[in-house]
């Protein structure tokens, strides 16, 4: 985690000082995630999955390094949203679950230059991510009293059951085409960002995007 952060601060710290040349990649992309949940109890495990979709924008600056070889940094917003409703006979509740994050990936690359304006560049590499927000509404109806009640959890904080703080592996490839871009990939949550004990909560999910390199 620390060779990590090093990693983030020399290239911002390179970004700063201006000793660089970048190419700077504007972007949006889909991005859904999974959330798997184990849970140990009485010597077995239980695994739950919950899907949420997700979209993503942001921006990176690829620093060439040697020859095709880069490396590429930002930083995007990310959501995460899921909605379920129970009709019942008596009562509905409807839930609503958002969360907000800051991601900052750092990607080393290479580019395949098919001609002067097509190019295709896998990539792989860290990217850390910030939980902004994390909150779930439920909203329950009573249809005899006809009245409604709303709750709401939050995920983070001293009642919150989750880690602000996760660490993802990435990798995919983009395929560039003048100055536009369509990209793909994998990430995978290496950190456990559940603060219950004997309780597991990984994060992954893949993305698909387009952007548009300055």
């Amino acid at each position: 985690m620390k060779k990590v952060l090093a990693i983030v601060a020399l290239v911002a710290a390179m970004f700063v000082a201006g000793n660089v040349q970048a190419q700077t990649t504007i972007y949006a992309a889909y991005a859904p995630e999974t959330f798997k949940a184990e849970t140990s109890a009485f010597g077995s495990t239980v695994v739950n999955k919950t899907q949420y979709q997700g979209f993503a924008v942001g921006f990176s600056q690829n620093i060439g390094l040697y020859k095709d070889f880069g490396i590429a940094a930002g930083a995007q917003f990310r959501m995460n949203m899921r909605s379920t409703k129970d009709t019942g006979t008596l009562v509905d509740i409807t839930t609503k679950d958002t969360q907000m994050l800051i991601d900052v990936p750092v990607l080393l690359n290479y580019s395949f230059n098919i001609n002067r304006d097509f190019s295709i560049t896998p990539f792989v590499g860290p990217m850390l991510s910030l939980g902004l927000s994390g909150k779930t509404l439920s909203r329950t109806q009573e249809h005899i009293l006809n009245t409604t009640t709303e709750t709401t959890y939050n995920w983070y904080g001293e009642d919150g059951n989750m880690s602000r703080f996760n660490l993802y592996a990435v990798f995919g490839g983009n395929i560039r085409f003048s100055n536009f871009n369509v990209f793909g990939g994998y990430r995978m949550g290496l950190l456990n960002v559940s603060t219950f004990n004997d309780a597991s909560l990984k994060t992954n999910g893949m993305f698909v995007g387009l952007g548009y390199s300055l």
